[in-house]
């Protein structure tokens, strides 16, 4: 498993997803089974502000709620944890969420996308472009799919598209090195 790197189709957002987090992900995706999961994307943007790295994918906190096709998403020990992430040596902070549907239906629900400009507009996520990320059932032998969606502008989203495997290493390579800065 690599690293995860896509853009919107417009070149303006691009997201990289570092390859322990898939892999934290893989591991939460198949210990939900037959239910949905999900929790918050953590991490920084390159110094452009263009991409956002995430550097952390948080398991679904103890007030979540679930069922084979919906999930809510809880809040209990988000803050603290977002406040620690803020205050350490490597600053990270919110980026949006993930979540996990047990079929191929990779759509995000028009609750998502209603809570996803939500989050958008509540000045607590200081965050004016929040993505989500959506997993999918993962095939016999197929590799997990996966979408994800830049909420940035009034009513408006945009999809983040896989970049091929070779110019993804080049593109996420620099855009890496870009968020250190």
């Amino acid at each position: 498993m690599t690293a995860w790197f896509g853009r919107t189709l417009d070149g303006m957002y691009g997201l990289l997803i570092e390859e322990q987090v898939l892999r934290d992900l893989e591991r939460m995706c198949r210990h939900a089974g037959s239910a949905e999961t999900g929790g918050i994307l953590v991490g920084r943007y390159s110094g452009n502000l263009a991409v956002a790295a995430v550097r952390e994918a948080t398991p679904p906190p103890l007030d979540s709620q679930r069922g084979a096709s919906w999930f809510n998403r809880g809040i209990a020990g988000l803050r603290d944890k977002l406040r620690r992430r803020w205050g350490s040596m490597e600053r990270t902070y919110y980026l949006g969420e993930w979540h996990y549907h047990p079929s191929v239906h990779l759509e995000p629900s028009a609750t998502d996308i209603g809570q996803m400009f939500t989050i958008r507009d509540d000045s607590n996520y200081h965050c004016a472009a929040p993505v989500m990320v959506i997993f999918g059932q993962r095939g016999d032998g197929d590799e997990r799919p996966i979408r994800a969606f830049v909420f940035a502008r009034s009513n408006a989203y945009a999809e983040i598209v896989q970049l091929p495997n070779n110019s993804m290493q080049r593109t996420a390579l620099s855009s890496a090195a870009d968020a250190e800065r």
